[in-house]
Parts: C-alpha cells; structure tokens; sequence
C-alpha cells in the first residue's frame, strides 16, 4: 500500500498542478513546482550521501526553504528530523547526539555553533551549498508500511532534555485526515495562517501535513505580528487561523479597522496550552469566528480530542470530544478507571499513536502499554464524554497535603483587569512541602497590583489554592515550541525575592 506521505504532494501536483501550495515570505510556489522542487532536493541529498531510511537533521525557521528540504527528504526516502532553530547551541547539539543523523543541514551560523559542540557528524551549510533550488523530473515514490516511521520530532523539553518521538506513517495519515475532514472540513479553496513553528507536531500535522494532504494552502509569516496577520487575513482571504494562546490574546487586544472584511475567516484551532474561557468568549465574539480547543500530543501524532466547530454540541472550557477512533479512559494511580467526573490520568487508544521513543525502549514500555498511551496529564470526562484537561500530572503542587492545578489559579486570572498572563508553580517550602508562587504579567500602564490579583483569587478559589506569593515580570519565559518553561519559572522561584507575598 502506498502509504508514504510524500504522496499528499503527488497527488495534488497531479490533481491541481497550479494551485498554490504554500506563500512564505513574499514567495509562492504551486504543487507542480512543489513537486518538482522536492526531487530536485532528493537527488541533491542522494548525491550527498543519503540512503533510504537515513535520518537527515534539519534546523531551519518557517520558510519556503523549510517546506521544500522536508518534502526532498522524503522523496529520498529518508526520515526528516525537523528541529526549531530557536534552540541553544548546546540544545541544538544535545539533539544531534542523540539522533546520531545521517547528516545535518543548516544555515551558517547554527553549523558553526555545532561545529564548536560537535565531532565525527557530517554538518552542510544550506547557506554556502544551498540544495533546495534545482528542480528534477519527479521519480517514483518510496514504499512504505503504516507503521514505518515517517519522521522524528523533538518534544519541547518542558520537563527536561528532549526526547525523539517517532511517527509512522500511518499516525500521521490518519491524524491528517481526521483533522481535514473529520474537524475542519477542508477543501482545495481553503487558506491557513500559521506562525507555529513546522518542527513542532501542531504546526507539523495540524496545518503543514493536513493542507497538503487537502490540497490547500498554507499562508507562512516571518513571525507573528497581530497588525500584520489581521492584515493578512483580510488580504489572503484566509479561512483558517492556527495558534497558541497567547497569540489568540495579543490578537484580541488588536484594534480591528474598519474596512476590513474577515468575513471569509471561517474557524481557529487552539493548541499548545490551555485558552482560557475569557479569551475564547470575548474573541469569538469580537471577530465571529469559532475556536476549536482540543487536546493532542506528540507521542499520538498529536490529535486526540477537539471541539467540533459545526453542527454539534459545544462545551466552553472542554477539550472536546474523542476524534473518530479515539478511546479514552480515566484511570486512577492503578490504572483501573474511575468514575464519570472523576479526575485522574487520560489514557488514550488510538490510530495515531506514535511508534515510541527513539532508542528509548523502558521509556516507551512504560509510556505505551498494551496499546494504550499514558498522557501523564490529569483530566475527567462528563457524561456526555466531553474531556476535561486539568493539567500536567508532573506539574501539580501538592501543599500543605492538598493537590493545587496550576491551571485553576491561571484561568480564573483573566478576570483581573489589567493581567495579561499568569503562571503558577510550587517551590519548596518546610512547613508546607511546597508553596504556590504566581509569576504575573501586566498590561502595559494598568498599575495592577499584587494585593487586586490575590482578593481576586480569594473570592474564586478555596483559601490552599491561593498563592502565597505574587511576582510580577515583563514576560514569562518560554521554550522553542511557545510554551511556558516551568523549569525556569520553578529556578526563579527557589532564587528571587518576591515583589509581594500573600
């Protein structure tokens, strides 16, 4: 069975061999050239040394440059290791090692990071070599099996080093078509803006492998600029928006000219991190376009639950229900399922489910069992089977002998005039074993106060879920991938003198 992914662009160079497949920077390339392009980059590999099943490293930001090497390694046969170029050096190079690539390629100044880390793995400079220009006469496809692995991702690293996940093809194709048609309803007229970065599962599956595989079009800025993207979806006619949280609040706070018509904007998808009810309310609202919060990860390739967008029951504050052939269960620290309502780990069976951890195999026995993937994250399932994510079972803070979600103190912030964004965490504490520290970002000129944050919480929490300390910061650190870096956040915790204390 032809199952390889490189046929999302095959059959749509065939099918509608002059639509856009992708605009970046200035620059649109069709599905013919696409397909062209992608060969020419296969052959340049092969004549560097790349086989079939090889793993070939990428670091590259968003770019047409990004789209065409992915697509050339593929039609080579090997397996694209995309990873985000906004890593450290000794990040980048930690990776390397553990991938152990047939060959890395980047532009000129990460190879020269990596060659000051790194010894004994071929490095090409894109920069000095390019090999993504020269069009060839597409070649016959690869064969591949639904449980060969198509590519690696990295995962964000948010509780330490990251880790390979390996997706086959079969995960991938399935989460594809379940996200275009299952979700979204795509067709060949449709247009996605993103700034999520490719290397990423969201913006590798979600929007990147899903619009090719409908023959749509994707839509690449440099980077994301709320003036700008509005601008762009009222240039662009663009039907479909795709972000993390924060971006759905920057936008939000973006005035919206008059002349401009969103009217073709159809439907948006959160991911990443939870959106919080406020900012999904008030943003529907203000441009009458629907959000779809869901619930995915990596290690499932990543869709697992999302809220239908159209004719079906809705849920403000619910990841949605289980996409077609998902299971899920809610287990308790015995694995045995606990009753409706009730909180516990999500197990989740499904189509997608990646293949494991690359040369990790305890980590993937315990993760995988018996078909069935442990999240590590706690939610509930009403009785209508909507899923509830609660939060990161790794990131719960258990003080004075009572378990505290930092999603609870962070979703009841927006509330607050004047709060951009919040993120708690637990530091150690001798009487309490851990007491809760909320890092707070103001709005710009509000003059918000640590004492109007906690009597805000004080009237919308129990008294153990309130933090015992207010920082406020110009912004939250975050990793490559957009999402907040607990790990920092917790070293600032143990190390800085709170602003105020509760």
């Amino acid at each position: 069975m032809k199952m390889h992914l490189a046929n999302f662009v095959r059959f749509n160079a065939r099918m509608h061999p002059d639509a856009i497949a992708v605009k970046a920077s200035g620059e649109a390339i069709t599905y013919r050239q696409l397909d062209r392009s992608a060969a020419g980059s296969a052959r340049a590999l092969r004549n560097l040394g790349v086989r079939a099943g090889d793993r070939v490293l990428f670091i590259l930001p968003n770019s047409m440059r990004w789209v065409v090497l992915y697509q050339g390694i593929m039609q080579a046969g090997a397996v694209p290791v995309p990873v985000n170029p906004l890593l450290a050096g000794p990040e980048l190079a930690g990776i390397v090692r553990d991938c152990d690539p047939r060959l890395v390629l980047a532009g000129s100044k990460v190879i020269a990071d990596l060659q000051a880390e790194l010894s004994g793995i071929a490095l090409h400079d894109l920069d000095r070599e390019p090999i993504t220009l020269a069009e060839a006469d597409p070649a016959p496809l690869p064969h591949a099996k639904a449980d060969d692995v198509a590519v690696i991702l990295y995962s964000s690293g948010s509780t330490g080093m990251p880790k390979g996940i390996e997706l086959t093809h079969g995960g991938v194709f399935w989460n594809v078509q379940a996200f275009a048609f299952d979700l979204l309803k795509l067709s060949e007229s449709d247009r996605c803006l993103t700034a999520l970065p490719l290397s990423h599962v969201f913006g590798h599956t979600c929007v990147f492998s899903a619009f090719l595989f409908a023959g749509a079009q994707i839509v690449l800025p440099d980077r994301f600029d709320a003036p700008a993207f509005l601008k762009t979806i009222h240039d662009e006619k663009i039907t479909v928006f795709m972000g993390v949280p924060t971006m759905y609040w920057t936008l939000l706070k973006e005035e919206l000219p008059a002349h401009y018509d969103l009217s073709s904007w159809k439907a948006c998808v959160a991911g990443g991190q939870a959106l919080p009810e406020e900012v999904h309310r008030r943003f529907e609202e203000k441009f009458s376009v629907r959000i779809s919060e869901g619930f995915g990860m990596t290690e499932a390739s990543p869709s697992i639950a999302n809220c239908r967008l159209w004719n079906a029951p809705r849920k403000l504050g619910s990841a949605g229900q289980p996409l077609f052939g998902v299971e899920l269960r809610i287990v308790n620290e015995d694995g045995q399922d606990v009753p409706v309502g009730e909180r516990g780990e999500i197990a989740i069976s499904s189509p997608g489910l990646a293949r494991g951890y690359f040369r990790q195999p305890e980590l993937t026995a315990k993760t995988f069992r018996d078909g069935w993937l442990y999240s590590g994250d706690i939610g509930y399932l009403d009785e209508d089977g909507f899923l509830y994510v609660v939060d990161r079972k790794k990131e719960m803070i258990i003080t004075g002998g009572y378990n505290v979600y930092p999603r609870e103190i962070e979703e009841i912030a927006h509330g607050v005039d004047g709060i951009f964004e919040v993120a708690a965490i637990g530091v150690p504490d001798e009487r309490l074993g851990e007491r809760i520290v909320a890092f707070v970002v103001p709005l710009p000129g509000t003059g918000v106060t640590g004492g109007e944050f906690l009597d805000h919480c004080n009237n919308k929490l129990a008294r153990y879920k309130v933090p015992r300390e207010v920082r406020f910061v110009d912004t939250l650190p975050r990793n490559a991938t957009g999402k907040i870096d607990r790990i920092k956040l917790r070293a600032m915790g143990a190390n800085r003198t709170p602003e105020r204390s509760a």
